[in-house]
């Protein structure tokens, strides 16, 4: 479904001078206030600096949103069980879409009330004592919602959850008892080709408000969002809980990184089925904060249908304290050309469930460089735990990140003091035994992972790790 059909030809004549939950004046700090809700096409102005001041919902609507823009959250309060304030939080609901494409001089940067120049000086995502803990949670994140499928069935907890939809964590779940229950928060549907509309050139930071125990929101989520969807060159650092997480849905995505999250870079579930290429991952190194490059789930019901076999490819792992890729609760998938580093509790993970997929060549790990420790010359000593792909051009070997400058370091530190290299050497194990690129959405590459070892790293100038000069680029 298109959502732009859904709306009146005389929502377009307005929604130049109609303006929803935007302010027209600045409050006292200089920010336009963005309350909720956003219920009429509205478009921000990149000149002007906003502030979400609760979560906002946009539906009924397209939110665009102008290259360079900036777009702060309120932070959080939280008593013991109680919500005092709730953070801004901008949540696209299942008929609402997002228009928010910045470039690499002008990236549109999403972060928290008090950041002082998120410009040109970004908060850094660890504090530089000898704590090194993490910035995260002083505000929500970016919640998308859609109608493509999920497996999930919570019906028989909620009679609004009709099967294949859901609440999506983090926002209040609709009360079937009240008289006109809020359903903004649902997700899913039967279109594998919505829209929620585009997202290229999105900064996301310092995010992830705790809610409530197991409860924080993610960078990016997204609930049953269809591949009509397009999501490119998007970075989620230093939040509290994961970098992007997928309940169900369909939708593509290129050239995402997460970097310095609490939690797990990149976590799919409920059936997701969607494609990605070139995405990376930067765990934090303090030993203590960042989990799984990769938590992939298959469904929150034994056995729930369809399965979700999602194809990634050209995806970079360093660091990652909780392991690097976890395959769990009859998740398949196809996991081809990458390169894993730097794990702190084994490269791979397959456990029993998701080991019935692979068994039906439903989940499948080829063509990868695994190296588990890139101080050795020789990448160590490399950890499958469960049942280990065998043979299909798996190879324990290092990509020598950083090439002619690999001898230069004795460990991938992810500061500014050394800088944390993203693209590996020209040497064999990277360049040959690529597994074939198929379909129309995959870019054919001559390399494994997410960076081209002779071209400048996709991202360098816009994200916060390339202008702190955390990243060797």
């Amino acid at each position: 479904m298109n959502k732009s059909l859904l709306f009146s030809s005389l929502s377009v004549v307005l929604a130049s001078s109609l303006f929803g939950g935007v302010s027209s004046t600045a409050n006292g700090s200089g920010f336009y206030e963005i309350s909720d809700p956003i219920n009429t096409d509205t478009t921000l102005d990149a000149s002007k600096e906003y502030l979400l001041t609760e979560i906002v919902y946009v539906s009924d609507a397209v939110l665009t949103i102008p290259a360079g823009t900036i777009i702060r959250g309120v932070q959080g309060i939280r008593s013991g069980d109680v919500n005092l304030q709730d953070p801004g939080t901008l949540v696209i609901t299942r008929t609402g879409e997002i228009n928010a494409v910045g470039n690499p001089a002008n990236p549109i940067i999403f972060t928290y009330e008090f950041d002082p120049d998120p410009a040109n000086n970004p908060t850094t995502p660890m504090t530089q004592d000898a704590n090194r803990t993490l910035n995260t949670g002083y505000w929500g994140g970016i919640i998308v919602l859609g109608n493509a499928p999920t497996n999930n069935d919570e019906s028989a907890s909620n009679s609004l959850k009709v099967p294949g939809t859901d609440s999506i964590e983090g926002i209040v779940e609709p009360d079937p008892n009240a008289g006109s229950p809020d359903l903004r928060g649902m997700y899913g549907g039967n279109d594998p080709h919505d829209s929620s509309g585009i997202m290229k050139y999105v900064s996301i930071r310092n995010g992830g408000f705790v809610l409530g125990s197991d409860n924080e929101i993610n960078g990016l989520t997204m609930g049953g969002v269809g591949d009509g969807t397009v999501l490119e060159y998007i970075e989620v650092v230093a939040g509290q809980d994961d970098g992007f997480e997928w309940f169900g849905g369909t939708v593509n995505s290129k050239y995402l990184l997460s970097a310095y999250n609490n939690d797990d870079a990149f976590d799919y579930d409920q059936g997701f089925s969607g494609q990605g290429q070139f995405w990376a991952v930067v765990q934090c190194d303090n030993g203590l904060d960042g989990d799984k490059g990769g938590e992939f789930d298959g469904d929150d019901q034994a056995g729930a249908l369809p399965r979700g076999v999602p194809a990634i490819y050209n995806m970079t792992v360093i660091g990652g304290k909780g392991g690097q890729i976890d395959y769990d609760k009859d998740a398949g998938g196809y996991l081809y050309n990458s390169i894993s580093v730097d794990s702190g509790n084994g490269q791979l993970d397959i456990n029993s469930t998701s080991a019935a997929m692979q068994a039906a060549g439903l989940l499948k790990v080829a063509n990868n460089v695994w190296c588990a420790d890139s101080s050795d010359p020789s990448g160590g000593t490399v950890s499958f735990s469960g049942t280990a792909p065998t043979g299909e051009n798996n190879v324990t070997a290092n990509p020598y990140l950083g090439g002619a400058d690999y001898l230069n370091l004795t460990t991938l530190d992810r500061d500014d003091a050394n800088g944390v290299p993203l693209k590996p050497s020209q040497v064999p194990a990277v360049l040959n035994d690529l597994a074939p690129y198929t379909g129309n959405f995959f870019t054919a590459v001559t390399y494994k992972g997410a960076f081209d070892p002779v071209a400048t790293a996709w991202t360098s100038g816009w994200t916060v790790g390339s202008k702190l000069g955390y990243f060797v680029e």
